[in-house]
C-alpha cells in the first residue's frame, strides 16, 4: 500500500491537481506468455501529443566513460543516428559523477550540448533515472531538460537499489507535475524487459503519462539458469535456442501490449554476433516498431553501428484504397501531406493511384481520449480532442507486419469486430494481401 494524504483535497493540492487527472491504463496480466496465448491489448486511456524518435538512438551514460562530444557526434552522424544523453540521476545532475569538461551541470549546459549535437545533424534526446525520493524536484528537473532542447526524455524506471524507491503517490505526483509542465513533450518510460520485473514498479502510473515504452531487451544478459526458470514458470520456455533476441523481445512485447503504447526497444551494444542484432531488428519491425536504441555508445561494437546504419527506421507502409487522398491519409495517421510527399518523393501531391504503396510517417500522437475503458479525469492537463475516430475505409489490404490488434487500434475498433465482419475463424490469423472490411 502507498501512503495516503489525509484527504482527497490535500492529495489534489499536493500535486497541483495534475496527477489526479491521469486516467491509468488498464494493465492486463496474462495467464500465460506462450505464443499461442498472447495478452489481449487494452486501449490507453490518454495519448499525449509528441513525436516519437525518427532515428535510431545511441544511449550515452557519461562523457568520461563513453567519449567526448566531438567523437560521439562524428560517429553518430556518420551512421545516421541520434543520441540519448543521461542528464540526471534522481535529484542530482550528472556532473557529480562525470569528471569531463563537458559534464552536464544543469539546464544551461544541457542546452549547449543539445545545440552542439543538433548542429552536427544528430538529434538530441535525453534520459534520466527516477527515484521518487523527491518527486516534485525530480519532475521539475525533468521538465527543465525538455525545455533545454531535448526532443524527448526517457525515464529509467527500475526496482533495483539506487533506482525507484517511491510510493504510488510519488509516481502520481511525479508524472502529474511533469505533464502539467510539459503537456506536449515526448516522454518514454524505459524498463527492464523481463516481465516479472513489471510488478515491482509503478508501471501503470508512468505509462499513463508516456508516449511510448522502451523495454531494455538485453538478451545477452538474460540467459542465466535463474532467468530461464522464471520464464518457464510464466509459461514461456525458450527451448533449445535459449534466450535469444527474438524470444526476449516477443515476451516483452506480449506483456506490454496491454498498456496500449508504442514500443521503442533498446538492445545491447556489446554484441559481436551481427546475426543477433539482425534478428532483433527484424523482430522489432515485424511488431510495428519504427526505431530502436542501443545501450550504450562506449561499449557498442562496430558491427552494431553497421547494422543500425544499414537498417534505418521504417515508417509503416500503406496500399492506396479507392477514395484515398494524401489529405485523408495525413489525417488518419496524424501526420502532414508534406511529410508523406517528402518521404515518398512524390512529384504531384494531388495524385495518388489505387494500389500504389506509400510509406507513411508515424507523425505525432494526437491527444485523444478513448471512450472504452477510460475513466473520466477530474481535470485534464491537456484538452483532449473529440473521441470520434477518423473515417474508416470500406476495405483494407493487409500489409507485412499487420495484425488484427494493430488494425483495431488504428481504426478505433476491436479485433473481435474485424473478425466478425470479415467472417474470420480466428482473429489471430490474417494474411499479407488479404482484403479486409474495417468496421
Amino acid at each position: 500500500m502507498f501512503e495516503r494524504p489525509a484527504s482527497r483535497r490535500q492529495f489534489l493540492s499536493g500535486i497541483a491537481g495534475s496527477a489526479a487527472a491521469l486516467s491509468l491504463h488498464p494493465f492486463v496480466e496474462a495467464a500465460s506468455l506462450t505464443p499461442s496465448a498472447p495478452a489481449e491489448p487494452a486501449a490507453p486511456a490518454v495519448k499525449w501529443a509528441g513525436a516519437l524518435p525518427t532515428k535510431h538512438l545511441a544511449w550515452v551514460w557519461q562523457f568520461n566513460h563513453d567519449g567526448e562530444p566531438e567523437r560521439i557526434r562524428e560517429t553518430l552522424a556518420q551512421h545516421g543516428l541520434g543520441i540519448a544523453m543521461k542528464t540526471h540521476d534522481g535529484t542530482t545532475w550528472m556532473s557529480k559523477w562525470d569528471t569531463s569538461r563537458n559534464a552536464l551541470t544543469g539546464p544551461a549546459q544541457i542546452a549547449r550540448i543539445a545545440s552542439f549535437f543538433e548542429a552536427g545533424g544528430v538529434p538530441f534526446h535525453a534520459w534520466c533515472v527516477v527515484k521518487g525520493t523527491d518527486a516534485a524536484l525530480e519532475a521539475s528537473m525533468a521538465a527543465s531538460v525538455l525545455a533545454s532542447g531535448a526532443r524527448s526524455l526517457s525515464i529509467d524506471l527500475e526496482s533495483y537499489p539506487g533506482f525507484w524507491s517511491g510510493t504510488q503517490y510519488d509516481a502520481l505526483q511525479y508524472t502529474g507535475l511533469l505533464r502539467n509542465a510539459q503537456p506536449d513533450a515526448t516522454i518514454m518510460t524505459t524498463i527492464d524487459a523481463r516481465p516479472w520485473e513489471y510488478d515491482r514498479i509503478p508501471i501503470k502510473e508512468f505509462a499513463a503519462a508516456s508516449n511510448a515504452l522502451a523495454p531494455q531487451v538485453y538478451w545477452s544478459d538474460f540467459g542465466t539458469p535463474a532467468n530461464i526458470n522464471r520464464y518457464r514458470s510464466m509459461g514461456a520456455d525458450p527451448g533449445a535456442a535459449g534466450v535469444t533476441a527474438a524470444f526476449t523481445l516477443d515476451i516483452a512485447v506480449r506483456k506490454l501490449t496491454a498498456l496500449g503504447l508504442p514500443i521503442h526497444p533498446i538492445g545491447p551494444g556489446l554484441i559481436a554476433d551481427q546475426g543477433a542484432w539482425a534478428q532483433f531488428m527484424t523482430e522489432s519491425y515485424a511488431r510495428d516498431v519504427e526505431a530502436v536504441s542501443v545501450w550504450r555508445f562506449g561499449t557498442t561494437t562496430p558491427r552494431v553501428w553497421e547494422m543500425l546504419e544499414a537498417n534505418p527506421p521504417r515508417p509503416r507502409s500503406y496500399v492506396v484504397q479507392p477514395g484515398d487522398s494524401l489529405g485523408r491519409l495525413a489525417g488518419l495517421w496524424n501526420t502532414s501531406i508534406d511529410e508523406i510527399v517528402r518521404l515518398n518523393g512524390l512529384a504531384n501531391p494531388n495524385l495518388v493511384v489505387q494500389g500504389q504503396t506509400l510509406a507513411i510517417p508515424r507523425g505525432h500522437i494526437a491527444p485523444v481520449v478513448t471512450p472504452q475503458g477510460a475513466s473520466t479525469p477530474v481535470s485534464a492537463p491537456v484538452a483532449p480532442l473529440p473521441a470520434a475516430a477518423p473515417p474508416a475505409p470500406t476495405s483494407y489490404v493487409v500489409q507485412p507486419g499487420d495484425s488484427a490488434w494493430a488494425l483495431a487500434r488504428r481504426w478505433n475498433t476491436t479485433p473481435q469486430r474485424i473478425a466478425e465482419v470479415n467472417g474470420l475463424t480466428s482473429m489471430h490469423i490474417i494474411v499479407v494481401g488479404q482484403r479486409l472490411r474495417i468496421p
